[in-house]
């Protein structure tokens, strides 16, 4: 019994003092001011698609929209075989807002990581913008993104904060609201050490000579590109003031399919990359790094290892209090049905990555996207 309560209680510490640093990080941490451009220089904006054709004349009338010098974008559009209308629409949306633009198609489909490969090299701007096609840019994002990324020298990439826009309330767009109202507090807090590499993906601007290509079979394309630019010397913060907007969907086999892919891919670009930790004197390498690895590999399993023991041995005092144990746990897990809150978007969360240890070696550079709506 003693040894099995030391084991309960040592997988029960690692997902405790992990989350507890992180509690406390996003307790103190403070946003940064913002950083706006003193001058607007020209900067590519590069847009990988596969069948965006809902989407993306939204997404090329935003960079007219938006309070940057339109005359200053050069965007590329990145098509990986689309069979809709993406690339047709794409050319007229440039015509009509007077976008200065190029649509290169691919010879076949490679999946996102190539065509942000591809997008980069073919910039002739030492400011590069990569983004997605179905969401868009607060009016002042690129502004603060850029004016970040041009603050110090040091600095190679800097990503902007996720705005979820939900149409109607579910069970997966609370889970989601919950998560994200911490993970950009999480994230400014380690750029704020040295480096975040959880980008989100939609908004990151990065300066062209810190970039490196970024595998084009495993992991994600923009924590692959954040963890090649740190390996380059060069910081990569996150932003909140460059806010963007992207349409999150209540259904919950997309949510569900959508988590796992993007789980497996993160835990991917994190392996592949494991030699960073403690490699160096940086602080990325000796606190933010080794952090993340206990988060995404370890305190999942940690965790509900944990619950399990701790069910069993209150069982064996009494079933009662077994059964009573999994049955609060279980309660908090579907509390996000009702309300949203922090425990039960928690909970899921470790459920996600852990379930996406499956599919982390199992090709998923090229995917089903979810469905696309305007914002």
């Amino acid at each position: 019994m003693n040894s099995l309560l030391t084991l309960t209680l040592f997988t029960s510490l690692i997902p405790i003092t992990v989350y507890s640093i992180y509690i406390v990080a996003v307790l103190i941490t403070k946003e940064p001011e913002p950083v706006k451009v003193k001058n607007y220089p020209r900067i590519t904006v590069s847009i990988p698609t596969y069948n965006e054709s809902e989407v993306i004349e939204n997404r090329i009338k935003n960079l007219r929209d938006i309070n940057y010098p339109s005359e200053l974008i050069h965007a590329i559009v990145v098509d990986d075989q689309s069979t809709d209308d993406t690339v047709k629409l794409a050319k007229k949306a440039f015509k009509e807002y007077g976008i200065s633009g190029e649509v290169i198609v691919k010879e076949k489909r490679t999946g996102t990581n190539a065509s942000v490969n591809l997008g980069v090299s073919r910039a002739k701007t030492e400011i590069v913008v990569t983004t997605d096609a179905d969401v868009v840019f607060e009016k002042n994002a690129l502004d603060y993104a850029i004016g970040r990324l041009l603050s110090d020298e040091k600095i190679g990439a800097v990503c902007g904060e996720l705005e979820p826009v939900i149409k109607k309330s579910s069970f997966t767009t609370g889970s989601e609201k919950a998560y994200r109202s911490v993970y950009g507090k999480m994230c400014t807090w380690e750029s704020g050490i040295d480096s975040t590499y959880c980008f989100n993906g939609p908004l990151i601007a990065l300066k062209k000579k810190a970039f490196s290509p970024i595998p084009e079979t495993h992991g994600a394309s923009d924590a692959g590109m954040a963890l090649r630019i740190i390996r380059n010397g060069y910081r990569c913060l996150y932003e909140p003031a460059a806010k963007f907007y992207e349409y999150i969907t209540e259904d919950l086999g997309q949510q569900r399919r959508q988590k796992l892919r993007r789980s497996a891919r993160l835990l991917e670009a994190t392996f592949y990359n494991l030699d960073l930790a403690f490699s160096n004197s940086r602080k990325f390498g000796f606190i933010v790094f080794p952090l993340r690895i206990l988060m995404f590999f370890i305190a999942p399993a940690a965790f509900f290892t944990s619950v399990i023991l701790w069910a069993y041995l209150a069982a064996k005092i009494s079933l009662i209090y077994g059964v009573g144990i999994l049955a609060l746990f279980t309660l908090a897990l579907i509390s996000g049905i009702s309300s949203s809150n922090l425990v039960s978007s928690f909970i899921w969360h470790q459920i996600y990555l852990l379930f996406s240890l499956r599919y982390m070696f199992k090709g998923v550079h090229i995917w089903k996207a979810i469905d696309r709506e305007n914002v």
